[in-house]
């Protein structure tokens, strides 16, 4: 049996959030296909041991390195979140590895490992890392955060061309990313493809929406979602205040960070509530209407909208919140850029049961179509294994 090991950005157990989702659902698919998957997780602190125990159930090995957050970390060359792993190049495996997928170039010390020679590379892409990072930086009002975002925006500059080199799979999750890497780097075009993250037909559920709740979930302690959130209270919320039955829902990951400013944006706002953590989000879907994605910018693909999707939501985004899914304007949500839009799109849906489940009818099926990681993967894999053999 051929054996994969994943090394993973962050531990992906419980998959609260956008890419937790995508590496746990990796980490399932890869061993239903047959292979042998070992997990290499970095954290910032150790997970429970229920946690552990359940991870431990789906794979091989697995081995959890603390990252390191000293101030050596922030002045490296390596950008923080490689140099903060650095550690995954002393772990010692005693594996011999057919395959290693990274989860993003967060995870290039493994690179330096001794015990992943000779095994093919598969390098995840989950966002274009400068674009990205200068985003951040461009939307933070912190002088620190700026400048903090700002260099790491200028080493990955460096840093991911030279990973990306070194492997001999990139797996895009966004088509468009996939495209404009692909325009620049022409030789990288037989090594590129696009593998969205998965879903499974057999789990998604029929539109039931009838309730008047916006929601929203996302990593509350992220900019982009944040700036959302910000941007919906103080310019769609109070176009809607006239529907009967109106409320807006915010719920997501902090990872124990504080989110004082949303908390108080909330408080200052009739009709708006927020939930810190929630251990599962079916409930949330249930009670709500209309699931909104109001980011403003952000680069990469907002997995929020297709889990959104899976669970059977109407959706209305900015055309920001949909880039690189290949979702279509009034075929599989409602897209919208204006406050004034945006409301109006929230407001049809919330009235309009007939168009919510044509809607959400089209999507699950072009996801059914399109985002199967199994077979995305399934042959670009095994011909590059079969190649070691």
């Amino acid at each position: 049996m051929q054996r994969i090991l994943v090394v993973a950005s962050d531990f992906p157990y419980p998959p609260r959030h956008g890419s937790a989702v995508d590496m746990w659902t990796r980490v399932l698919v890869l061993k239903e296909m047959g292979y042998c998957v070992d997990l290499l997780a970095t954290v910032n602190e150790m997970p429970n041991e229920d946690l552990i125990q359940i991870v431990r159930r789906h794979v091989g090995n697995l081995w959890i390195v603390l990252r390191q957050r000293s101030l050596r970390s922030v002045l490296s060359f390596l950008p923080f979140q490689v140099r903060s792993r650095i550690g995954l190049k002393d772990v010692v495996l005693g594996q011999h590895y057919d395959a290693l997928v990274l989860e993003s170039e967060y995870v290039a010390a493994i690179l330096k490992n001794s015990g992943v020679r000779q095994a093919k590379l598969i390098l995840r892409v989950h966002n274009e890392q400068v674009g990205y990072f200068r985003e951040f930086a461009e939307g933070a009002t912190n002088w620190l955060k700026k400048l903090y975002y700002y260099s790491e925006s200028f080493k990955f500059r460096f840093l991911s061309p030279a990973v990306m080199q070194k492997c001999d799979l990139l797996w895009f999750i966004s088509n468009s990313e996939r495209q404009n890497h692909v325009r620049e780097n022409p030789q990288d075009d037989t090594k590129s493809f696009f593998v969205p993250t998965h879903v499974k037909p057999a789990t998604m559920h029929a539109c039931s929406a009838i309730s008047r709740t916006a929601l929203f979930i996302g990593t509350l302690t992220i900019s982009h979602n944040s700036d959302a959130v910000r941007w919906y209270v103080e310019k769609v919320h109070p176009l809607l205040s006239d529907l009967d039955g109106y409320v807006f829902q915010v719920a997501g990951r902090t990872a124990g960070q504080p989110i004082q400013a949303l908390k108080q944006l909330v408080q200052h706002n009739k009709n708006v509530s927020i939930e810190e953590d929630p251990i599962v989000l079916d409930g949330l879907y249930e009670r709500a209407g209309v699931f909104v994605n109001p980011v403003i910018c952000g680069a990469g693909v907002k997995v929020k909208v297709i889990q959104a999707l899976q669970a059977g939501m109407p959706i209305v985004s900015t055309s920001m919140g949909v880039e690189g899914t290949g979702f279509e304007d009034s075929k599989h949500l409602l897209i919208a850029d204006t406050p004034q839009e945006f409301a109006a799109s929230v407001r049809k849906l919330m009235t309009e049961p007939a168009l919510r489940e044509s809607l959400v009818r089209n999507a699950q099926a072009f996801l059914s179509e399109r985002y199967d990681m199994k077979s995305n993967i399934q042959k670009v894999l095994a011909e590059a294994l079969s190649e070691t053999n």
